[in-house]
C-alpha cells in the first residue's frame, strides 16, 4: 500500500483540512473513509478526482488546495483543473 504524504508548508492543520474535505464530500453523498483517505494514496487520488467531477465549487476548490499540499499525487493528471 502506498502512504500518501501531505505536506504543508504554511504550519496548518492538515487533518483539519482532510475533515472539512470528509463533510464536503458527505453534503454531496460520497462518504470518505477518513482513516484510509490519510494511508492510502490510490484511494486517495480516488477520492480527489471524484470530487474534482462533481458540481461543488467549494469542493472542487478544496481539492486543488489538497492536491498542492500532496506531495506525488497523480490524481490531476486526467482532468482540467476547474476554471474560476
Amino acid at each position: 500500500m502506498n502512504t500518501p504524504h501531505i505536506h504543508d508548508p504554511e504550519g496548518s492543520d492538515c487533518f483539519l483540512s482532510l475533515v472539512a474535505f470528509k463533510w464536503l464530500m458527505a453534503g454531496i453523498g460520497w462518504w470518505v473513509d477518513l482513516p484510509r483517505l490519510q494511508s492510502d494514496k490510490a484511494y486517495m487520488d480516488k477520492c480527489l478526482q471524484r470530487a474534482l467531477r462533481s458540481e461543488s465549487k467549494l469542493l472542487q476548490k478544496r481539492s486543488v488546495e489538497m492536491l498542492g499540499l500532496r506531495n506525488g499525487s497523480d490524481a490531476h493528471a486526467t482532468l482540467p483543473l476547474p476554471s474560476g
